[in-house]
């Protein structure tokens, strides 16, 4: 650890104050009790001063779980996306569309087309100027009969598109992506319709289960979010009228308000290729080119742990001033259509990755000594062209000091907190963490390119 001399400067007033204390308690011992009265010995100013370091160990590691809730999302995640430090991330999209009324068209109306429509969220990852595929499948199970939906389920369906589209999405407008579908399908419903065969939910669920999102096979573009819930998503049947005023045109507007995302990848090929499929068990940085990883819908991410801390215990007159971790992106990573998380959260996790809970059973997160969460948002430096994330760990060195025993606790770094408003047994329930790519890669003290670093102000008296 490095020593700062100019700190000795502020040392010298809390000195200044060990001075006046020792006299006080000289005097109040001067009692005609006949006590002999000893001399107190003050600390030499030598071996009392504040400290500087940012040289301390930092250890990282990636680790995922084996699954994440993708049930229940605010956003439908489409799209095929291979990227070069994560390997594959596939995204497919399941929903059903319902009904509240029955579906009724009248008797003279004439069938022009079945259409989806798709509400863009604002949400890509990846190139947007590549061209995605999306096909359109009608599902073969009701999904609805199953609870809660995670990133490897998937609903059995038809093996013939209902309808397909080649498209460069435009993600930040705030249109919409139709897509048409199978006629046949189309006027099927708009007979039905007519012969007032679709009067309630159920049996437009025996018509339609629900449809599927499937990306291109072979694609390498964009991942794109959909809104789930709005009236622009939404199955529309178009027919017109003929009249005495001329052609007017009505349609019948089925929305969808249930769905999830099934989200895979493929990492052979790239450092994460040996990641264990348990998060009871974490990757070395050492082990995958000397480089940590978060990436959110496969559930990955970074652990730290700080294993030279332990060192300031050797001391018990230590007391942490200040400390903070800083957290840089490898450069290399960071582009235009792939950028860096805006914030990161950090978790508590025992020698094991699990978490530790809180009162109400949710993971706890980092926190000051105030019990304030303490989370980091993305930082950038144009003068110094440098970019960071930054921990105030001050509090959790201080509680760490304090304990007995060897701290096997370790910090997980992760791109959204968790939903402590829903089930505490899916608290990744609707999170960013599971509905969307966003990914970073951290290189560790080893790497060309260090991200992370632990910058240490600290308080010593060496008492002899």
């Amino acid at each position: 650890m490095k020593f700062n001399s100019h700190f000795l400067k502020r040392s010298s007033t809390v000195f200044r104050l060990l001075i006046i204390w020792g006299v006080t308690a000289s005097l109040t011992g001067c009692e005609p009790s006949g006590d002999e009265i000893e001399a107190i010995v003050q600390p030499d100013v030598d071996d009392f001063a504040v400290q500087f370091s940012d040289t301390s160990t930092v250890t990282l590691s990636s680790l995922a779980a084996d699954s994440v809730m993708t049930g229940g999302p605010s956003r439908l995640l489409v799209g095929r996306n291979i990227d070069p430090y994560f390997g594959k991330y596939q995204a497919t999209a399941f929903f059903q569309p319902t009904i509240d009324n029955a579906i009724v068209v009248p008797q003279l109306a004439v069938y022009d087309s079945l259409t989806l429509s798709l509400q863009y969220d604002n949400y890509a990852h990846g190139d947007t100027t590549v061209a995605m595929n999306i096909a359109v499948h009608k599902l073969l199970e009701d999904m609805t009969t199953k609870r809660a939906y995670y990133n490897s389920n998937s609903t059995p369906y038809e093996a013939a598109a209902l309808g397909k589209k080649r498209v460069v999405p435009t993600p930040r407008s705030s249109g919409k992506l139709s897509i048409r579908l199978s006629d046949k399908l189309g006027k099927q419903i708009f007979d039905m319709g007519k012969g007032n065969l679709l009067p309630s939910n159920t049996e437009w669920i025996d018509l339609i289960k629900g449809l599927a999102l499937i990306p291109g096979a072979t694609d390498n573009g964009p991942v794109i979010g959909f809104t789930l819930s709005n009236d622009n998503t939404s199955i529309q049947l178009h027919y017109h009228l003929t009249g005495d005023d001329g052609i007017t045109k009505d349609s019948t507007v089925i929305k969808t308000n249930t769905g999830y995302n099934q989200i895979l990848g493929d990492r052979k090929g790239t450092q994460l290729a040996k990641l264990p499929t348990t998060s009871r068990l974490s990757l070395p940085s050492a082990q995958s080119g000397n480089m940590s990883f978060i990436q959110s819908g496969l559930a990955v991410v970074t652990r730290v742990d700080l294993p030279t801390i332990k060192e300031l215990k050797l001391n018990p007159y230590t007391v942490v001033n200040k400390a903070f971790l800083r957290v840089s992106p490898l450069k290399a990573s960071v582009t235009n259509f792939y950028p860096a998380p805006s914030t990161l959260y950090a978790y508590l996790v025992d020698k094991n990755n699990e978490y530790y809970l809180g009162a109400e059973g949710f993971p706890e997160p980092l926190r000051n000594l105030r019990g304030e969460v303490i989370t980091a948002n993305y930082r950038v430096d144009l003068l110094n062209n440098t970019a960071y994330y930054e921990f105030d760990l001050s509090g959790y060195l201080t509680t760490v000091l304090a304990a007995s025993g060897d701290n096997t606790t370790g910090i997980l770094l992760r791109t959204s907190p968790f939903n402590t408003e829903f089930d505490r047994s899916v608290p990744d329930y609707n999170t960013e963490f599971s509905k969307s790519a966003a990914r970073l890669v951290i290189g560790d003290q080893r790497n060309s390119d260090p991200g992370i670093k632990l910058r240490l102000y600290y308080t010593s008296v060496n008492v002899r």
